[in-house]
């Protein structure tokens, strides 16, 4: 809206600037040759030099009103711009800050998940080692019951009395028959 309002001004401004000095040319040749003969003190003088000013004035403030108002269209602009780029480099930080607060917690619950692993890995790991020394003490507790018995036994053995050397537990030896001659 506000471009086509600037479009539709400079048109202005330009007819504006181009009848100013369509009209003062204009005003130069009717106070010349138009005006009558008795008038011309009038509009030569400083009542005429008045009138001139004013009508100056008149359309210089006119002239000056488009241009001030194109100003203000094209700031105006500039400053919606600025809020733009602005705004989007707001929300550009605050899709980073969010990507970096989504990161941080998908490294929380990883490290939660590590952590829940690690945890149950040592209960585990207590638990074998539970059960390993349950066993170790049920072997102990057997073999502890066993060795008196083993003992016991042997003590009952005794060596056989008798003629010198007892029976040798290594197996007899083959003999070799004998040649016949």
């Amino acid at each position: 809206m506000s471009r086509t309002t600037r479009k539709i001004l400079e048109m202005a401004l330009v007819a504006s600037k181009s009848l100013k000095s369509f009209g003062v040319t204009s005003w130069k040749y009717l106070k010349i040759e138009a005006v009558p003969p008795m008038t011309v003190n009038f509009f030569n003088g400083p009542s005429g030099r008045k009138m001139e000013a004013f009508v100056g004035k008149l359309t210089n403030g006119f002239i000056g009103a488009i241009q001030t108002r194109i100003k203000e269209i094209d700031l105006e602009e500039e400053r919606n711009r600025r809020e733009l780029a602005a705004a989007m480099k707001a929300r550009e930080a605050r899709l980073i800050a969010e990507a970096k607060k989504k990161e941080a917690e998908r490294l929380k619950a990883i490290a939660l998940k590590a952590a829940e692993a690690v945890k149950k890995a040592a209960a585990l790991a207590a638990k074998q080692k539970a059960e390993m020394e349950a066993t170790k003490a049920k072997e102990e507790k057997q073999t502890k019951t066993k060795k008196p018995k083993a003992k016991a036994k042997a003590k009952s053995k005794r060596k056989p009395k008798g003629k010198g050397k007892g029976k040798s537990k290594a197996k007899p030896r083959k003999r070799r028959p004998r040649k016949k001659k």
